[in-house]
């Protein structure tokens, strides 16, 4: 079952830096949402395909990633052979990492 923008705890900071102009798409600012259904058609996402991070928003907060109903989840989808990361199974946080970050441009589900 999808997640919904109220079972996201990151979906006030998510909103406040995704750049996809598609507000009305049911995924908009649910990162594991968004990252699974693009990896799936083999597609980036509008953030890991090359458009640029504000500098704004690189001081946003983490988040409440405690929070994440689907890390388990996404901890089983998840390519990354990083297991030992604190970020792996947190799209949210796997991204606000590597976007902008000139050492791993791209996270390993769109890589």
């Amino acid at each position: 079952m999808p997640t919904t923008p109220a079972q996201c705890p990151n979906y006030d900071i998510n909103s406040r830096q995704c750049p996809c102009p598609n507000l009305d798409c049911e995924r908009h600012a649910i990162c594991c949402e968004c990252t699974s259904s693009h990896a799936s058609k083999g597609k980036p996402t509008r953030c890991m395909s090359g458009e640029e991070r504000p500098p704004a928003t690189r001081t946003l907060p983490i988040g409440r990633t405690r929070e994440c109903a689907n890390r388990k989840r996404n901890e089983a989808a998840c390519p990354c052979g990083e297991t030992s990361c604190p970020r792996h199974g947190l799209c949210c946080d796997c991204i606000r990492y590597h976007w902008g970050n000139s050492m791993w441009p791209k996270v390993a589900c769109l890589g």
